[in-house]
């Protein structure tokens, strides 16, 4: 009877975990169909947006009821904590906050329900399995987030030198600040191009090019790029000559490109040290001493 008891537990739960994931899976195929939308319309307006971003939501019981858990469980400051991430990830679009929050909830009900099949089967200890999973899962979106930011602002540091050089060339051959983002940001791929056009949209809708500027360091939160937006808000407050600028961040940036590569370099004999010393060199041993200790011991043994 103690086992039919649990394998009807265990069904039960292994459904409700396969139907919420089968729910977050759906949920992230609409955010992503939300996206690909948006960035069709992005160019029509502000209403378009709102319109599109309406029209791509469709209501779904177990997305309301996730939902509804995401709002008691996520506090304020952790949305806060989420939404710096997301912009750190460049995922800025008003939907992702709240695919986000229901990814926590799904992961963390998942991880209960896997958890709680283990203490089912095994007992004792194994019910702490449950907690542990839950937590691991309610917290793992906020790891991926931040592994996410951290390669791009690695993307950011890489790319920038060349978007400027390429930024400077279209201002020395003629064009506006605001025509060379547009070409920037066109012409090349990645997040500098992406936060270049994003810049550009905002002007277009009536942002100051220094609130535009200032909007894009918040968001990226890297060095290089605070620089170069401290030395356009210089131009706009001193009359500097933009290209002068760009040129001259452009060659410091390359300069600091080329340092870091050399320093990367450098590092690569002590990283190296640590896998050679577990991996390699007991290998060595045992193909240099253990003949010798092989007949060593035989001649004890006949002895």
């Amino acid at each position: 009877m103690i086992g039919v008891w649990w394998l009807i537990a265990a069904l039960g739960l292994s459904a409700a975990g396969i139907l919420l994931a089968s729910a977050t899976v759906l949920e992230y195929q609409r955010g992503l169909g939300t996206r690909r939308s948006l960035a069709l319309v992005d160019r029509l307006g502000v209403t378009s947006r709102a319109s599109a971003i309406e029209g791509a939501r469709r209501p779904s019981l177990v997305g309301d009821i996730v939902t509804s858990l995401g709002s008691w469980l996520v506090t304020d400051r952790m949305r806060a904590s989420l939404s710096q991430r997301l912009a750190l990830a460049g995922k800025s679009n008003p939907g992702d906050l709240r695919a986000a929050v229901d990814r926590k909830v799904s992961f963390a009900v998942i991880g209960v329900c896997a958890g709680s099949v283990v203490g089912l089967r095994f007992g004792g200890a194994a019910w702490l399995l449950a907690p542990c999973l839950a937590v691991g899962g309610f917290w793992l979106v906020d790891l991926l987030l931040y592994n996410a930011g951290l390669k791009r602002i690695e993307q950011i540091r890489n790319a920038l030198p060349d978007a400027l050089d390429l930024l400077n060339l279209c201002v020395e051959s003629g064009l506006s600040l605001q025509s060379s983002l547009s070409r920037v940001s066109s012409h090349q791929d990645g997040p500098v191009a992406q936060e270049f056009g994003r810049v550009l949209q905002e002007m277009q809708l009536g942002v100051a090019r220094a609130d535009a500027f200032e909007s894009l360091a918040r968001r990226t939160q890297q060095p290089d790029m605070q620089r170069f937006v401290s030395a356009m808000l210089q131009v706009d407050r001193l009359g500097v000559p933009v290209a002068s600028v760009l040129r001259e961040q452009a060659s410091q940036m390359r300069v600091k490109r080329q340092s870091r590569a050399r320093e990367q370099a450098q590092k690569v004999p002590v990283k190296i040290l640590a896998p050679l010393l577990l991996c390699f060199l007991p290998g060595l041993f045992i193909v240099v001493l253990g003949p010798a200790a092989i007949n060593v011991l035989s001649i004890f043994t006949n002895r």
